[in-house]
Protein backbone atom coordinates (compact mmCIF):
# COMPACT_ATOMS: atom_id res chain seq x y z
CA UNK A 1 0.00 0.00 0.00
CA UNK A 2 2.67 2.57 0.56
CA UNK A 3 4.04 1.83 -2.95
CA UNK A 4 1.02 3.44 -4.37
CA UNK A 5 0.16 5.61 -1.20
CA UNK A 6 0.52 8.79 -3.50
CA UNK A 7 -1.86 7.34 -6.39
CA UNK A 8 -4.53 6.39 -3.38
CA UNK A 9 -4.33 10.04 -1.92
CA UNK A 10 -5.60 11.18 -5.58
CA UNK A 11 -8.05 9.12 -6.10
CA UNK A 12 -8.94 9.60 -2.54
CA UNK A 13 -9.23 13.10 -3.49
CA UNK A 14 -10.90 12.59 -6.80
CA UNK A 15 -13.77 10.67 -5.49
CA UNK A 16 -14.53 13.13 -2.13
CA UNK A 17 -14.77 16.13 -4.54
CA UNK A 18 -17.78 15.15 -6.65
CA UNK A 19 -19.65 13.16 -2.96
CA UNK A 20 -18.38 16.47 -1.35
CA UNK A 21 -20.60 18.73 -4.01
CA UNK A 22 -23.41 16.22 -3.83
CA UNK A 23 -24.05 16.52 -0.24
CA UNK A 24 -22.97 20.03 -0.07
CA UNK A 25 -26.69 20.52 1.30
CA UNK A 26 -25.65 18.35 4.27
CA UNK A 27 -22.64 19.10 4.88
CA UNK A 28 -23.57 23.19 5.43
CA UNK A 29 -25.38 22.60 8.29
CA UNK A 30 -23.55 19.57 10.21
CA UNK A 31 -20.21 21.41 10.21
CA UNK A 32 -19.52 20.95 13.47
CA UNK A 33 -19.73 16.87 13.58
CA UNK A 34 -17.78 16.79 10.82
CA UNK A 35 -15.58 19.14 12.59
CA UNK A 36 -15.18 16.98 15.61
CA UNK A 37 -14.87 13.63 13.13
CA UNK A 38 -11.70 15.75 11.60
CA UNK A 39 -9.90 16.08 14.75
CA UNK A 40 -10.56 12.38 15.91
CA UNK A 41 -9.32 11.46 12.62
CA UNK A 42 -6.06 13.51 12.95
CA UNK A 43 -5.66 12.33 16.62
CA UNK A 44 -6.29 8.42 14.90
CA UNK A 45 -2.87 9.23 12.31
CA UNK A 46 -0.83 10.67 15.37
CA UNK A 47 -0.78 7.26 17.33
CA UNK A 48 0.57 4.94 15.32
CA UNK A 49 3.91 6.87 14.98
CA UNK A 50 3.84 8.34 18.70
CA UNK A 51 4.08 4.71 19.65
CA UNK A 52 7.14 3.81 16.85
CA UNK A 53 8.87 7.02 18.37
CA UNK A 54 12.03 6.28 19.86
CA UNK A 55 12.13 9.10 23.39
CA UNK A 56 14.72 6.61 25.27
CA UNK A 57 18.05 8.75 24.80
CA UNK A 58 16.61 12.03 24.05
CA UNK A 59 18.21 13.57 26.29
CA UNK A 60 21.62 12.99 24.94
CA UNK A 61 20.56 14.80 21.75
CA UNK A 62 21.05 18.05 22.99
CA UNK A 63 24.92 17.70 22.19
CA UNK A 64 23.53 18.59 18.75
CA UNK A 65 22.56 22.22 19.59
CA UNK A 66 23.81 23.59 15.92
CA UNK A 67 21.84 21.21 14.07
CA UNK A 68 18.68 21.92 16.11
CA UNK A 69 18.80 25.51 16.15
CA UNK A 70 19.38 25.09 12.03
CA UNK A 71 16.09 22.68 12.01
CA UNK A 72 14.39 24.77 13.82
CA UNK A 73 15.32 28.39 11.93
CA UNK A 74 14.02 26.25 9.18
CA UNK A 75 11.03 24.52 10.47
CA UNK A 76 9.34 27.67 12.53
CA UNK A 77 11.09 30.89 10.86
CA UNK A 78 11.63 29.79 7.08
CA UNK A 79 9.06 28.02 6.03
CA UNK A 80 6.22 30.14 7.97
CA UNK A 81 8.11 33.41 6.32
CA UNK A 82 7.72 31.75 2.76
CA UNK A 83 3.48 29.92 3.55
CA UNK A 84 3.20 33.80 4.48
CA UNK A 85 4.60 35.83 1.25
CA UNK A 86 2.78 33.74 -0.72
CA UNK A 87 -0.60 33.14 1.39
CA UNK A 88 -2.34 36.82 0.52
CA UNK A 89 -2.38 35.96 -3.31
CA UNK A 90 -4.82 32.59 -2.84
CA UNK A 91 -7.36 35.08 -2.49
CA UNK A 92 -9.67 33.04 0.44
CA UNK A 93 -7.97 34.58 3.61
CA UNK A 94 -8.86 32.11 6.02
CA UNK A 95 -7.57 29.24 3.19
CA UNK A 96 -4.41 31.56 3.82
CA UNK A 97 -4.52 30.83 7.33
CA UNK A 98 -4.70 27.52 6.35
CA UNK A 99 -1.52 27.05 4.24
CA UNK A 100 0.23 29.10 6.86
CA UNK A 101 -0.36 26.47 9.44
CA UNK A 102 0.18 23.53 7.16
CA UNK A 103 4.00 25.10 7.25
CA UNK A 104 4.10 25.95 10.52
CA UNK A 105 3.20 22.44 11.94
CA UNK A 106 6.45 19.81 13.44
CA UNK A 107 7.61 17.44 11.22
CA UNK A 108 5.76 14.01 11.18
CA UNK A 109 7.65 11.21 12.72
CA UNK A 110 6.88 9.35 9.94
CA UNK A 111 9.80 11.53 7.90
CA UNK A 112 11.61 9.45 10.54
CA UNK A 113 11.30 6.41 7.67
CA UNK A 114 12.71 8.93 4.68
CA UNK A 115 15.99 9.48 6.68
CA UNK A 116 16.35 5.83 7.46
CA UNK A 117 16.04 5.23 3.45
CA UNK A 118 18.96 7.88 2.64
CA UNK A 119 21.28 6.60 5.53
CA UNK A 120 21.09 9.81 7.91
CA UNK A 121 21.49 10.13 10.99
CA UNK A 122 18.36 8.87 12.83
CA UNK A 123 19.39 9.46 16.53
CA UNK A 124 19.44 12.99 15.33
CA UNK A 125 16.27 13.06 13.42
CA UNK A 126 14.43 11.24 16.27
CA UNK A 127 15.43 14.48 18.53
CA UNK A 128 14.63 16.78 16.58
CA UNK A 129 10.95 15.18 16.09
CA UNK A 130 10.75 15.57 19.61
CA UNK A 131 11.91 18.62 20.24
CA UNK A 132 9.44 20.93 17.43
CA UNK A 133 6.72 19.36 19.43
CA UNK A 134 8.12 20.74 22.41
CA UNK A 135 9.11 23.63 20.77
CA UNK A 136 5.49 24.13 18.85
CA UNK A 137 3.70 24.62 21.48
CA UNK A 138 4.25 27.98 21.63
CA UNK A 139 5.38 29.15 18.25
CA UNK A 140 2.41 27.52 16.48
CA UNK A 141 -0.32 29.33 17.67
CA UNK A 142 2.05 32.69 17.90
CA UNK A 143 2.92 32.07 13.90
CA UNK A 144 -0.48 31.52 12.95
CA UNK A 145 -2.03 34.27 15.38
CA UNK A 146 0.22 36.30 13.80
CA UNK A 147 -0.42 35.78 10.08
CA UNK A 148 -4.46 35.64 10.84
CA UNK A 149 -3.84 39.70 12.38
CA UNK A 150 -2.02 40.72 9.17
CA UNK A 151 -5.23 38.62 7.14
CA UNK A 152 -7.89 40.26 9.71
CA UNK A 153 -9.05 36.62 10.06
CA UNK A 154 -10.52 36.52 13.88
CA UNK A 155 -8.50 33.17 14.86
CA UNK A 156 -9.19 31.69 18.64
CA UNK A 157 -5.77 30.88 19.86
CA UNK A 158 -7.07 28.98 22.99
CA UNK A 159 -8.82 26.39 20.04
CA UNK A 160 -5.13 26.62 18.34
CA UNK A 161 -3.59 25.78 21.91
CA UNK A 162 -6.44 23.50 23.22
CA UNK A 163 -5.78 21.29 19.69
CA UNK A 164 -2.16 20.96 20.28
CA UNK A 165 -2.48 19.83 23.15
CA UNK A 166 -5.46 16.86 22.00
CA UNK A 167 -3.41 16.17 18.95
CA UNK A 168 0.15 16.38 19.66
CA UNK A 169 1.00 16.38 24.17
CA UNK A 170 -1.80 13.89 24.72
CA UNK A 171 -1.25 11.16 22.29
CA UNK A 172 2.89 11.59 23.08
CA UNK A 173 2.36 11.06 26.84
CA UNK A 174 -0.26 8.30 26.37
CA UNK A 175 1.25 6.31 23.92
CA UNK A 176 4.98 6.44 25.14
CA UNK A 177 3.69 5.02 28.23
CA UNK A 178 1.90 2.29 26.06
CA UNK A 179 5.74 1.90 24.04
CA UNK A 180 7.39 1.77 27.80
CA UNK A 181 4.67 -0.91 28.67
CA UNK A 182 5.22 -2.84 25.77
CA UNK A 183 8.36 -2.77 25.75
CA UNK A 184 8.55 -4.45 29.05
CA UNK A 185 6.62 -7.02 28.29
CA UNK A 186 7.58 -7.95 24.87
CA UNK A 187 11.21 -6.06 24.39
CA UNK A 188 12.24 -3.81 21.55
CA UNK A 189 11.92 -6.05 18.49
CA UNK A 190 8.36 -6.91 18.99
CA UNK A 191 8.02 -3.09 19.18
CA UNK A 192 10.26 -2.13 16.46
CA UNK A 193 9.57 -4.93 14.00
CA UNK A 194 6.29 -6.66 14.61
CA UNK A 195 4.17 -3.91 15.02
CA UNK A 196 5.85 -1.97 12.38
CA UNK A 197 3.75 -2.83 9.37
CA UNK A 198 0.29 -2.88 11.23
CA UNK A 199 1.14 0.48 12.46
CA UNK A 200 2.07 1.68 9.29
CA UNK A 201 -0.83 0.22 7.71
CA UNK A 202 -2.90 1.84 10.08
CA UNK A 203 -1.32 5.52 9.93
CA UNK A 204 -1.72 5.13 5.97
CA UNK A 205 -5.92 4.41 5.94
CA UNK A 206 -6.14 6.74 8.83
CA UNK A 207 -4.02 9.57 6.86
CA UNK A 208 -6.46 8.79 3.43
CA UNK A 209 -10.16 8.94 5.56
CA UNK A 210 -8.53 12.29 6.99
CA UNK A 211 -7.87 13.49 3.16
CA UNK A 212 -11.22 12.46 2.65
CA UNK A 213 -12.99 13.93 5.22
CA UNK A 214 -11.20 17.05 4.58
CA UNK A 215 -12.05 17.48 0.88
CA UNK A 216 -15.48 16.45 1.28
CA UNK A 217 -16.54 19.30 3.43
CA UNK A 218 -15.09 21.51 1.01
CA UNK A 219 -15.62 20.16 -2.29
CA UNK A 220 -18.01 23.00 -3.23
CA UNK A 221 -15.65 25.67 -2.47
CA UNK A 222 -12.88 23.25 -4.84
CA UNK A 223 -15.24 23.02 -7.82
CA UNK A 224 -16.34 26.94 -7.77
CA UNK A 225 -12.75 28.50 -7.34
CA UNK A 226 -10.34 25.48 -8.77
CA UNK A 227 -7.41 27.72 -8.69
CA UNK A 228 -7.40 27.98 -5.20
CA UNK A 229 -6.76 24.29 -5.39
CA UNK A 230 -4.21 24.53 -7.81
CA UNK A 231 -2.37 27.64 -6.22
CA UNK A 232 -1.80 25.51 -2.98
CA UNK A 233 -0.17 22.85 -4.79
CA UNK A 234 1.85 25.04 -7.02
CA UNK A 235 2.90 27.35 -3.78
CA UNK A 236 3.55 23.94 -1.88
CA UNK A 237 5.97 22.56 -4.11
CA UNK A 238 7.46 26.01 -4.76
CA UNK A 239 7.89 26.21 -0.68
CA UNK A 240 9.52 23.07 -0.27
CA UNK A 241 11.94 23.18 -3.17
CA UNK A 242 13.10 26.21 -2.29
CA UNK A 243 13.67 25.07 1.29
CA UNK A 244 15.91 21.93 -0.17
CA UNK A 245 18.00 24.42 -2.41
CA UNK A 246 18.72 25.94 0.84
CA UNK A 247 19.43 23.42 3.43
CA UNK A 248 22.00 22.19 0.59
CA UNK A 249 23.70 25.32 -0.13
CA UNK A 250 23.89 26.15 3.69
CA UNK A 251 24.93 22.44 4.47
CA UNK A 252 27.90 22.81 2.21
CA UNK A 253 29.15 26.29 3.52
CA UNK A 254 28.84 24.65 6.67
CA UNK A 255 31.00 21.81 6.01
CA UNK A 256 27.84 19.58 7.65
CA UNK A 257 27.91 16.00 6.88
CA UNK A 258 25.53 14.03 4.91
CA UNK A 259 24.25 12.07 7.55
CA UNK A 260 23.33 15.06 9.80
CA UNK A 261 22.10 17.15 5.99
CA UNK A 262 19.42 14.32 5.20
CA UNK A 263 18.35 14.72 8.76
CA UNK A 264 17.55 18.14 8.75
CA UNK A 265 16.64 18.79 5.46
CA UNK A 266 14.06 16.23 5.77
CA UNK A 267 12.10 16.59 9.07
CA UNK A 268 12.16 20.35 7.80
CA UNK A 269 10.01 19.61 4.64
CA UNK A 270 8.28 16.67 6.17
CA UNK A 271 5.16 18.61 7.94
CA UNK A 272 2.32 16.91 9.71
CA UNK A 273 -0.36 18.11 7.90
CA UNK A 274 -3.19 15.77 10.47
CA UNK A 275 -1.72 18.44 13.32
CA UNK A 276 -3.24 21.57 10.76
CA UNK A 277 -5.72 20.38 9.86
CA UNK A 278 -6.84 19.62 13.58
CA UNK A 279 -6.12 23.27 14.08
CA UNK A 280 -7.64 24.74 11.23
CA UNK A 281 -10.81 22.76 11.65
CA UNK A 282 -11.08 23.68 15.47
CA UNK A 283 -10.15 27.46 15.11
CA UNK A 284 -11.88 28.00 11.70
CA UNK A 285 -14.13 25.05 10.56
CA UNK A 286 -13.59 22.23 7.83
CA UNK A 287 -14.12 24.57 5.36
CA UNK A 288 -11.11 26.75 5.75
CA UNK A 289 -9.12 23.76 5.72
CA UNK A 290 -8.28 23.06 2.15
CA UNK A 291 -4.76 23.55 2.72
CA UNK A 292 -3.95 20.31 4.63
CA UNK A 293 -6.16 18.27 2.51
CA UNK A 294 -4.00 19.57 -0.62
CA UNK A 295 -0.46 19.59 0.40
CA UNK A 296 -0.21 15.73 1.14
CA UNK A 297 -0.81 15.27 -2.53
CA UNK A 298 2.71 17.01 -3.70
CA UNK A 299 4.91 17.12 -0.15
CA UNK A 300 5.83 13.24 -0.44
CA UNK A 301 6.14 13.53 -3.96
CA UNK A 302 8.90 15.94 -3.91
CA UNK A 303 10.30 14.54 -1.15
CA UNK A 304 10.40 10.94 -2.84
CA UNK A 305 12.34 12.69 -5.43
CA UNK A 306 15.19 14.30 -3.33
CA UNK A 307 15.15 10.90 -1.76
CA UNK A 308 16.34 9.79 -5.57
CA UNK A 309 18.82 12.62 -5.63
CA UNK A 310 20.39 10.73 -2.73
CA UNK A 311 23.89 10.17 -4.66
CA UNK A 312 23.57 13.29 -6.04
CA UNK A 313 23.52 14.99 -2.34
CA UNK A 314 26.30 12.77 -0.96
CA UNK A 315 28.66 13.79 -3.97
CA UNK A 316 27.54 17.68 -3.61
CA UNK A 317 27.95 17.88 0.27
CA UNK A 318 31.34 16.15 -0.56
Amino acid sequence: MRKYLILYTILIILLAIPIGYYYRAVIAPNKALISNLITAMAILTIFPSMIQLKTEGFVKSFKDWKFITIYLIYGYVLFPVLAMALSPTLGDPQVGVSFVAGNAVPASSASLGYVLIVRGNLELATALVLIAIIIGIPLIPLIIKSYANIASVPVPIESIVTSLVEVLIVPLLVLQTIRYIILKKKGRKYVDEYLKDPLSLWTMLAVLTLIFLLVFSQAAKIISNPLIAVKVIVYQAIAIIGVFGMTLAISKVLHIKYEDHQAVAILSVGKNESIAAAIITSALGPQAAIAPALIPTIQPVIIISYIHAENWVRKFLG
